[in-house]
């Protein structure tokens, strides 16, 4: 049962704020969390889109805005989206809205290189402006767009933390606050 939520911040990834609230909300083990969170126990969390939630999961992370806004405002599909056609980036968003794992299929997503991983990245001087104004930093969409390696509020360069995106392992849940 959920009985505590986190809200989602201005530009956070929806995996940071499932990420804050299994680090918040006592669980044992990951696998406790996921059977709370996502409709297969066994499911990796998928940093930059959505997975297929619970019903509990699903009203809760939806309480304050719809799940359209959610993919809009708190995922990587604005970014992906814009290099596909109308029908295609419309199929896709579908998708995401219905947890559908076939987005992957629909959206052009960067692929490491042979022997190379994407990192979750942050950016200092946000870090340190979201501890004083939230008491906790978080993972910001803006800096995990691929190439983008300057943050576009503080223009300062942009540090990889070990949590991986693509590559050999992927994460469970991961908070900013443990990583950074």
């Amino acid at each position: 049962m959920i009985s505590y939520f986190p809200l989602i911040y201005p530009d956070e990834l929806l995996y940071s704020q499932l990420a804050r609230y299994y680090a918040k909300s006592g669980y044992l083990s990951y696998r406790y969390v996921a059977e709370d969170l996502f409709s297969n126990r066994t499911a990796r969390p998928d940093i930059e889109f959505v997975n297929s939630f619970t019903d509990e999961a699903f009203a809760r992370i939806t309480e304050s805005m719809t799940m359209q806004e959610v993919i809009l405002e708190h995922t990587m599909f604005p970014y992906y989206g814009r290099f596909l056609n109308k029908e295609r980036r419309q199929k896709a968003f579908n998708a995401l809205v219905s947890m559908q794992g076939n987005y992957h299929n629909l959206l052009p997503m960067p692929k490491s290189k042979e022997g190379t991983a994407r990192y979750l990245r942050y950016c200092p001087v946000c870090s340190v402006t979201d501890r004083e104004q939230y008491g906790e930093t978080y993972w910001h969409r803006t800096h995990q767009m691929s190439g983008v390696k300057i943050c576009p509020v503080h223009r300062c360069n942009l540090h990889n933390s070990p949590v991986i995106i693509s590559g050999k392992s992927s994460p469970s849940l991961v908070t900013a606050e443990e990583s950074i």
